[in-house]
């Protein structure tokens, strides 16, 4: 299974490629949201990771721009403690999870197997 991880912060985006390829996904990932889409055409992501940060409302934009593209990907959207209205808002869009930052890697690495069903 293949995740894109759409992150611009170098230490979070390297931690999470090296726990999601230890087991055994294959990770691709984007670091600018402009690329996201083309990233995704290319790639074919089952699993798409969102870092809600990429600007405030540039989460959401991100979600309903991979939902208007037609892509299968689910969307796991990672969010601050603090952005319950911008939570719900994706929940309420379809994503298939979110995780608050910051999180501890077996966490990370549940929500990502829920959300590709390899529980």
């Amino acid at each position: 299974m293949k995740v894109l991880i759409c992150e611009s912060e170098e230490i979070l985006l390297a931690a999470i490629e090296f726990r999601l390829k230890k087991q055994g996904l294959e990770v691709v990932y984007s670091k600018k949201k402009a690329s996201i889409l083309e990233d995704i055409v290319t790639h074919k992501p089952d699993l798409v990771i969102v870092d809600a940060d990429m600007g405030r409302q540039a989460g959401l934009e991100i979600i309903q721009e991979i939902q208007n593209q037609g892509s299968s990907a689910k969307i796991l959207l990672l969010v601050d403690p603090d952005e319950e209205e911008l939570t719900g808002k994706a929940l309420l869009m379809g994503i298939a999870d979110f995780l608050s930052k910051p999180f501890k890697p077996s966490e990370l690495i549940l929500r990502v197997k829920k959300s590709l069903n390899i529980l």
